[in-house]
Formats: structure tokens, sequence, C-alpha cells
């Protein structure tokens, strides 16, 4: 297996060209982060994990030192083959030097753990304090770190530039480097913005047909412009990160109407399959930036306006954001009072379809009531059979409100599993959520609960405990319309009293109403022999009769 040598010895590459043990050592980097963030400067176990992100980092490290490109999508290595291990931390830690404009990160092999943790202190700031005070190139001078340098054009210029002790502004000058954001390739020393290049300045004085000092002036309309006309995968994510920094800073100001049509511009770019596969990437990500955050509050505040009417669009945008709409419509949907905000906001949850489910499911796990159970309705509403094993926990809750909304849900997605735990649920101890399972077996028309419905409605019940859920069980039964529960029926009427007279009656009476139901010859033949007979029962059946008749003229008419 090949070896590569660095400063701790060997680091062995996995058969796959993935550096083991590199995904390990950045999640050290980007836990130490937090740890400024989180611990104050005395406290010990923040010197304990500053110390193992050094030690971490230095275990990266070849003979020049540790070299990384950073994206959207995660960290990579500058100046070898092998791929960094992916994983959560490595992707946070990407998000993180990404929103702060790095693109790409040198640790020269002289690493001062003084230099290490200032440029952590340094990342630690909100984005945008460091992009006010001149960028992370800037602060890294004014701060003295010299051996953690930060947006670099190519890797031999840095080496050069710290072992010549230049300075700064003279290194600057003399065309080594290029400003944040800008840049020539993923891989330094290609033949775009190659050392021979850069030395003789070239590709340093404009972008495509626009100089590159005039980019910062640009709108964002303009710069999408330019992303629209750019074939270069390099320039166009170099556009599209110039793009995000100038949209964090609009949502920031409340200036939202300047990214409505750009983030419609950049799902088109994204489903452009004349675009190399790069590009469409990099268009998604871009997009997923500038809709999130404030721009996602203010897209459902126009939901929840019922005089908008560009409701479509939005709900176009909220689909491809996934996750991140269900994260923020709940805690809506929760406080909302307003039959139409309501509606809105749980079309938009709809439209995302499948995708959504997983998401909705982490909201069951919740300490509000109110939250679970308003999960729990969408997921009915989605009547996806891969909510069910979610929320044939939710059936079982502490709270009765979300066991009568689970209860809709399972019924309403129906099938053997969710059948199976209504079935369960009809024998529970508590009766209201024995008339809920009873009610919604139903109204679904759930034709596998016929038996046991037929079954309750026969069962002994000497002191009529039972008389209500037995009345549901009737209307259950008519509500499913099935032609074999009949029989049971017709036994029930004909059936000696085993309950007092008029609740006895009663039961016979909705038998009856529940056979005119089921329509058909035999049930007529029994309801005009029941007719008939005289008496209460006998005026009920010639009811049901006479309503069976309208029922068939209003059909004829």
């Amino acid at each position: 297996m090949p070896e590569r040598k660095n400063t701790k010895g060997t680091v062995p590459k996995s058969e796959d060209g993935v550096l083991k043990g590199s995904g390990i050592a950045l999640a050290e980097l980007y836990k130490a982060l937090k740890a400024i963030a989180f611990y104050p400067e005395s406290h010990p176990l923040r010197e304990e994990i500053l110390r193992r992100a050094f030690q971490a980092v230095r275990g990266l490290m070849i003979e020049g030192g540790l070299s990384l490109g950073v994206h959207r999508s995660g960290v990579s290595f500058l100046d070898r083959e092998e791929k960094i291990e992916s994983s959560r931390m490595t992707l946070a830690l990407a998000k993180e030097l990404f929103t702060r404009e790095i693109q790409r990160l040198f640790f020269l092999p002289e690493l001062s753990f003084s230099d290490f943790t200032a440029f952590l202190e340094l990342l630690a700031q909100e984005p945008q304090r460091i992009i006010s005070d001149g960028g992370v190139v800037k602060v890294l001078s004014q701060r003295g770190v010299t051996t953690v340098v930060a947006n670099e054009i190519n890797i031999s210029a840095v080496f050069t530039k710290h072992a010549s002790g230049k300075t700064d502004e003279t290194f600057f000058a003399e065309g080594n480097f290029l400003g944040e954001g800008e840049g020539s390739g993923e891989k330094m020393g290609s033949a775009e913005g190659s050392t021979d290049d850069v030395a003789s300045g070239k590709g340093t004085g404009s972008f495509g047909e626009v100089p590159l000092e005039s980019l910062e002036d640009l709108t964002v309309k303009e710069l999408f412009s330019l992303m629209e006309k750019e074939s270069d995968d390099t320039r166009y994510g170099q556009l599209a990160g110039l793009l995000e920094s100038k949209g964090y800073f609009l949502k920031e100001d409340g200036n939202f109407d300047p990214l409505f049509q750009i983030l419609l511009g950049l799902l088109n770019q994204n489903t452009d399959a004349t675009r190399s596969e790069v590009q469409r990437d990099v268009s998604l990500r871009t997009f997923h930036d500038l809709a999130s955050g404030p721009m996602l509050d203010h897209l459902l505040d126009h939901l929840e306006d019922e005089g908008f009417n560009q409701k479509e669009i939005v709900y176009l945008i909220l689909h491809h954001l996934g996750k991140e709409t269900v994260e923020a419509v709940i805690p809506r949907l929760v406080a909302s009072d307003c039959q139409f905000a309501r509606k809105a906001l749980t079309t938009a949850l709809l439209r995302l379809g499948p995708s959504a489910v997983s998401a909705l499911l982490t909201f069951l796990a919740d300490s509000n009531w109110q939250v679970v159970r308003t999960a729990v309705a969408v997921l009915g509403e989605m009547q996806d059979r891969n909510a069910v094993k979610g929320l044939m926990l939710a059936a079982y809750h502490v709270d009765t409100r979300v066991r009568l909304e689970s209860i809709r849900s399972l019924a309403e997605i129906g099938g053997r599993e969710a059948t199976a735990v209504l079935f369960d649920l009809f024998r529970d101890k508590n009766r209201t959520i024995r008339r809920q399972v009873i009610l919604w077996l139903g109204v679904t028309r759930n034709e596998s609960a016929l038996q046991p419905l037929c079954d309750l409605v026969m069962e002994r019940d000497i002191r009529g405990k039972n008389v209500t859920l037995k009345k549901e069980a009737l209307l259950a039964i008519g509500r499913i319309g099935d032609p074999r529960s009949l029989d049971a029926l017709v036994r029930l009427v004909e059936k000696r009293r085993f309950l007092a007279l008029g609740r006895w009656e009663e039961l016979k009476i909705l038998a009856l109403e529940t056979i005119g139901r089921l329509e058909g010859k035999e049930a007529l033949d029994f309801l005009q022999k029941t007719a008939s007979r005289g008496g209460r029962i006998g005026q009920a059946s010639a009811a049901v009769l006479e309503n069976m008749g309208d029922g068939s003229r209003s059909k004829n008419e």
C-alpha cells in the first residue's frame, strides 16, 4: 500500500485513495473551533482540545506543510492526490471556512501553537465582522500570524514569501496574490493561473471581460448575469462565491427583493443540461445558501399573506430547500391560529413529497406535544407508508391529543402495519382512544376492520357500558358499506334483548339504518319483512325504506 511521509512518520492511504485518519484530524480542528467559542480562555478543557487539534493538523502535514482547498461540499488537499474522508464534521468545517470567504488554507511546516490559536480565535468571530474588518487575509496579517496563510494563489509562493521574510504589502505588490475569492483553479499550478502566469501578470487584470477590481462593485443581478454567460467552471464558482457574499449582506439588511428572481435563475442553471456537472452543483449550493435563513423566513411570510399572488413560485423554492423548509414551517404551524396561513404552510410541506418524511419524523421526539401533533397531522396528510413506524410510537404518546391525531394519520395511510396498530388500540383502556379508532376505521372505509367491528356490536354487554362504542361501530360499518356485514346486522335486529329496552331498541334502529346504507336485494327484502311487523322497530324499517326510495329517485332524477 502506498505511503507518504510527513512530520509524524507515515500516513497510510486506503485502497480507494482516501487518506486514513484525515477526516478525524479535521474533525478535531472543527471541535477546537467550537471550543474557542464555548469555553472561557482559562478553562482547562479549552487548552486540551486546542492542543489535540494542533497535533492532529501537524499529523496531516507532509514536508511542505498542509494545503487545503475549501468548497461548500467539503475540504480537499491541494498538494496531494489522496482524498479527505468525508464526515458530518468535515462538512461543517468546510461551511465555517467557506462562509468566512476562505477558499484555500495553508498551514506552514513551522506552524506555531500561538498562530494556530490566533487563527481559530479569528474564525470564531461572525462572518460579517471578519468581512467588515477587511477579510481573513488582512486580519491575519494585522495579528502577526505568519504560519497560517489563507487564499494565496499558488503553493510555492506561500513558502517563498515565508522564507524571504517579505511583508504582505511587498509580496502582494509583486503579483503573488489575487485577492479573496479570486484564483485560477482548484489545483494550484494548473494551466490557468500557473506560477509563470502570475509572475507575468496574466490572468490578474481581468475576469473574462470584467476588470477584477470592478467585481466588488457589481450588484447581485450583474454578478448573476456574468454567471449566465460563464463557461469556465473555476470562474463560475468564484462568481457564485461573490454572489453568496453579497446576498448575505442583502439578507441581513432585509433587502430580499433582488434575490427573488436570482433564486429561480439558479434553479434554472441547475437543471440546464448544457452546463457542466460542476456548475450545476455549484448553482444548487448557491441557491441553498441564498434561500436559507432570513430569506426563508421572508418567503414564509409571503405564504401566510392572503394577498400575495406569487405563491406557486414560493412553493417551488421551498420544495428545493427540502429539510430546511420542514424545520422552518413546523414551528409556524404550531403558533398560527389563522386557517388560511395553516393551509398554505401545510401545502408547502405536502409539495415536498416523500423527501420531507424523514425530517418530519424527527419532530415526533420533540418535548412539546403541539409540535409532535402538528408533525403527526402532516405525515397523515402525506399518506406515505414510510412514516408508519414513527406514527406507531406516537400512537402511544403520553398526551392523548397526540394519540388521537396519530390514529387519524395511521387510518389515512392505511396498509397492514398501520391497521395492525389500530386493531391493537381497538381494545385500549382509554375509551376516547377506542372511539377515535372506530371512527377513523369507518371514515377511511377500512374493509379489514369489518369483522372486529361486527364482533364488537354483537358482544354481550349486560350493564350497557359499551353502548356508545357499539353505536360508533354501527356507524363505521355503515360508512364501510360492505354487504358482508348484513348477516351480523340481521342477527342483531332479530336477537332477543340483552340490554335495557330503550337502549336495545336504539341499537336495533341504528342497525336498520346501517342495513339501509348497504342497499342490495337482500337488505331490501329484510327491511320490507321487518317493516310489516309493526311497532317501533317496524316503523323504523319503514322509514329506512322510504329514505332508500327517496335516494333512488334522486339518483334517477
